[in-house]
C-alpha cells in the first residue's frame, strides 16, 4: 500500500490548529473549527489523490472543516478515496465577508475512468448581513462527487444569504474542460439548493446525480438581482428540469429579477 501524506496548512488571525500527519494504512482525519473575526485559510493535500482548500474572512466568521483520507487502495488501483466537507457562516456589518472552497481530484484509475483533474468550487460573499454555506466533495478511483445530503443547512439548503448585497456560486469542471456553474447576485434573502453534483473525465452534472433525487432550486426576495445557470460542453449541454438542450458550446439560463424569483430545477449536464 502506498504511503499517504495528509498535511494541513493554516494562515490564521486566530490560530486554532495545525497538524501534519503521515500514515500508511489507517484512515487519516482532521477537523478544523473557527469562530470570531478576521481571516482563516486552510488546505489539505491527501497524497497524490486530491487536494482541497478554503478561505474565509469577515467581521463575524465561524465554521467547521473536515477531511478524511481513507488510505484504501480499492481494487488495487493505487487510488485512495478522499472525503471533505465544510459548514461556514458569515456576518458583515460594514465590510465584505467572504468564503471560498475548492477541491481538485488529482488521481484516477486512468485505463478505465480517464484522466483526473476534476474541480469543485463554492463561493459566498456578503455585505451588510448574514450568510451560510454547506458543501463538500468525495473522490475515488472513478470520479468526484458533491453529495451533500448530510451537510445541508436547515431547510435543506446549501447556500443562504440575507444581506444588502450577496454573491454566491457553485461550479464544477471535468478534466476535459466541460463545466457547469450556477451563480446569484442580489439584495435581500436568497436560498440556493445544490445537494448533488458529479464530475467525470468527460462530463459534469451540476445539481443532480450521485444516486440522489434532484435538488437544484433557487429562490430570492428583495429589491432585485441576477440568477445564472450555465453549462459548456464539447458535444452537448442540457437543462434537464427545463427541457432545453443544445449541441456543443455554451448554453445559459439568465433571470434578471425584481421583488422575487423562484427557479424550480436549474440542474445542468455538460459533456
Amino acid at each position: 500500500m502506498k504511503k499517504i501524506l495528509l498535511s494541513i496548512t493554516l494562515a490564521l488571525v486566530m490560530v486554532l490548529s495545525l497538524a501534519s500527519i503521515a500514515l500508511a494504512d489507517d484512515p487519516t482525519e482532521t477537523t478544523i473549527t473557527w469562530s470570531g473575526s478576521g481571516v482563516v485559510t486552510g488546505g489539505v493535500t491527501a497524497g497524490d489523490d486530491a487536494n482541497t482548500s478554503f478561505s474565509t474572512a469577515g467581521e463575524g466568521i465561524s465554521g467547521t472543516f473536515y477531511a478524511k483520507d481513507f488510505n484504501y487502495n480499492h481494487y488495487g488501483y493505487n487510488v485512495d478515496s478522499f472525503n471533505t466537507n465544510v459548514n461556514a457562516s458569515l456576518f458583515s456589518a460594514t465590510s465584505l465577508a467572504t468564503f471560498s472552497y475548492t477541491t481538485v481530484r488529482t488521481d484516477s484509475y486512468v485505463p478505465k475512468y480517464g484522466i483526473p483533474g476534476q474541480v469543485s468550487t463554492s463561493i459566498l460573499q456578503i455585505l451588510d448581513g448574514f450568510g451560510s454555506i454547506a458543501t463538500g466533495s468525495q473522490s475515488n478511483y472513478a470520479d468526484m462527487k458533491d453529495s451533500t445530503y448530510n451537510q445541508q443547512l436547515p431547510g435543506g439548503h446549501n447556500i443562504v444569504a440575507n444581506a444588502t448585497w450577496y454573491g454566491m456560486e457553485r461550479r464544477v469542471v471535468a478534466s476535459d474542460g466541460d463545466s457547469a456553474f450556477v451563480s446569484a447576485f442580489g439584495n435581500g434573502l436568497a436560498t440556493l439548493d445544490c445537494m448533488s453534483s458529479e464530475m467525470y473525465a468527460g462530463r459534469v452534472r451540476l445539481g443532480r446525480g450521485c444516486g440522489c433525487f434532484t435538488d437544484a432550486n433557487f429562490s430570492a426576495t428583495g429589491i432585485g438581482g441576477t440568477f445564472t445557470a450555465s453549462g459548456t460542453g464539447g458535444t452537448g449541454v442540457s437543462f434537464d428540469g427545463m427541457g432545453i438542450s443544445s449541441g456543443g458550446g455554451t448554453l445559459s439560463f439568465i433571470a434578471n429579477w425584481l421583488n422575487s424569483v423562484s427557479v424550480a430545477d436549474y440542474s445542468v449536464t455538460a459533456q
